[in-house]
């Protein structure tokens, strides 16, 4: 059978390579050009050109940072539209930071909205504008008049195309589809986290590691997601973006510092609550200045900064120490390599980025966190995958040691420990449960069989007791157990238990009746029984007196069975008389 499993894999192994190859070869001799490329084409730059009323000219760089020229009042830019555009043209750029209307040949033609709120910024964020441009407007002169909200923050326009408006957008789309996947794949594993600390913390010890991990890669790629820009063009309020932006920032080193504490703890005590009352000065100070309108929350970015440094240096100290001392403990293990890595390799990117944000070099100011964010996620995914083989051999064997320690191994239903430990569990609670029925079994004949016919035939006499008393008696709720070599107790708990009780034992000596029937049966099933039900009106003050009282009516019962049945010597001596005979 192995054999014909093995020629399978290797048939599914070849066609797997064929399908691998087949696409890489026909991906490579693919000519044809991607749609965004081809809508692309159809618009060209138009950042040449620009300057001031008085003739300044200005190049990309400059009009991306408008607030450089002039911060207290509103300037205007101006350009010639090109006299050949296609009558479907459009005027394409980016807006950040600034309040901006346009213009053409001395006539407004568009001035966006934005949304008005106590929550929002001092400025629109970042907008994307695709202006209509007729023919008659073509070869005129366009004006911009902008003002921008803020002196230090990047202030300006950019990103200036003639042409196809869905082309530029479909190639930005393009150039941050990685950029988005990757966010929205640590979004997911965030929630993942998140979800997953709640099932492991109702079975043990409040540790709240994969929550707070959880949240901090959600805070994490929430910020990435608004730094991307995207957001935009599905969702129409780009102020609403960037108050989400300025406001994960402030929680992503509050959800790293108590990560850090579930996951390694600190030895000094005071350095959680002094971190966290930090993260708390800040959100509170920024959020005062900014209900008070002295400076809003993109303005006061700083206090997040530091936060995040503050943390980010804590996390690689924390991290690379807690590896090391591990390491040296109990030897170099993979996983842990990853996790350290992959935490690293965040907070060294976001650091990178703060850098790159003040000076002033670019203006994505999350790429280096989602390319942390990416190493982060592999090799946390990496390092998952042992503690994930560990966790299910460790369930494994706890369950093994579970099923050694509460369950017989012959019968396969509970043993003596798993009653006497179900007898104590209703003891505790036998002044507010409902009434409970114990029945007490004995099989009859079992020392006959091991001694005369053989242990063998004596474990198949028990197997069989044991299916007839759970047959019986399961259905109705009972709970069975094996509590000696050939003695067996029903636990039967709730309403209507002497009705219940009285249905098994039917059920019960229909199922003997029917075995000692059978043609050409190895042994008889005999078994006695004992049954006893502990309420209010008993007459006992513990369970195990009604227990015992089971028991007593059990051997009642088996001097009864002995008195009016054959003995066993005489019983197997027939039995095997008959089977000569035949």
């Amino acid at each position: 059978m192995r054999s014909k499993d093995s020629v399978f894999h290797i048939i599914f192994g070849i066609m797997l390579i064929f399908f691998i190859v087949v696409v890489v070869y026909l991906a490579a001799n693919c000519n044809a050009k991607p749609l965004a490329d081809a809508e692309y084409d159809k618009t060209a730059p138009f950042t040449a050109g620009w300057h001031t009323e008085d003739g300044t000219e200005l190049d990309e760089k400059t009009l991306s940072k408008i607030n450089t020229i002039s911060m207290d009042k509103e300037i205007s830019i101006y350009n010639t539209l090109p006299a050949d555009s296609n009558d479907a043209d459009s005027l394409f750029f980016r807006a950040k930071n600034v309040f901006y209307s346009v213009y053409i040949d001395g006539e407004p033609v568009y001035t966006p909205e934005f949304g008005e709120s106590v929550f929002y910024t001092n400025s629109t964020g970042t907008c994307w504008n695709s202006i209509d441009i007729t023919p008659e407007q073509l070869g005129k002169e366009i004006e911009i008049r902008i003002r921008a909200a803020y002196k230090t923050a990047r202030c300006g326009v950019d990103g200036f195309r003639i042409g196809s408006s869905g082309g530029a957008i479909l190639n930005i789309l393009k150039e941050k589809l990685v950029s988005f996947i990757t966010c929205v794949l640590l979004l997911f594993v965030g929630l993942l986290l998140s979800i997953a600390d709640i099932p492991i913390n109702m079975r043990n010890q409040k540790n709240h590691e994969l929550l707070f991990l959880g949240l901090f890669s959600i805070c994490v790629s929430i910020w990435c997601l608004a730094e991307l820009h995207i957001v935009e063009f599905f969702f129409n309020d780009s102020r609403l973006v960037q108050m989400i932006s300025c406001y994960s920032l402030m929680l992503i080193p509050f959800a790293l510092i108590l990560y850090l504490n579930a996951a390694i703890g600190f030895k000094n005590k005071i350095v959680v609550p002094v971190l966290c009352g930090l993260c708390t000065l800040g959100f509170v100070v920024c959020w005062t200045l900014h209900f008070l309108k002295i400076r809003d929350i993109h303005e006061t970015l700083t206090f997040s900064h530091v936060n995040v440094v503050i943390a980010s240096v804590l996390l690689i100290y924390t991290v690379t120490k807690a590896a090391v001392q591990k390491g040296q403990k109990q030897g170099a293990k993979i996983y842990l390599i990853l996790r350290t890595v992959g935490l690293c390799s965040i907070a060294f990117a976001a650091i990178i980025d703060i850098v790159r944000y003040y000076s002033g070099r670019t203006s994505d100011s999350a790429m280096c966190v989602r390319i942390g964010m990416l190493i982060f996620t592999v090799c946390y995914g990496s390092s998952s995958l042992e503690n994930t083989i560990n966790a299910v051999k460790m369930g494994a064997q706890a369950e093994f040691a579970s099923r050694l320690a509460y369950h017989d191994g012959l019968t396969g239903i509970g043993n003596r420990t798993a009653f006497e430990e179900r007898l104590s569990e209703l003891e505790k609670i036998k002044d507010t449960a409902a009434s409970v029925g114990i029945v007490m079994f004995d099989v009859n004949d079992l020392k006959y069989v091991n001694d005369n016919l053989g242990h063998p035939l004596g474990d198949s006499m028990i197997r069989k007791a044991a299916e007839i008393v759970s047959a019986a008696f399961e259905p109705d709720g009972g709970e069975c157990f094996r509590i000696g070599g050939d003695e067996f107790a029903v636990i039967m708990q709730g309403d209507n238990i002497k009705e219940r009780c009285d249905k098994s034992l039917q059920e019960f000596n229909s199922q003997m009746e029917l075995h000692n029937s059978t043609p050409n049966r190895e042994f008889r099933i005999s078994i006695a029984h004992g049954f006893f039900i502990y309420d209010s009106e008993c007459g006992l003050e513990q369970i195990t007196d009604a227990y015992k009282a089971a028991d007593e009516k059990m051997y009642e019962n088996k001097r009864e069975m002995k008195a009016h049945q054959s003995t066993p010597e005489k019983y197997y001596s027939e039995v095997r008389g008959l089977r000569g005979k035949t």
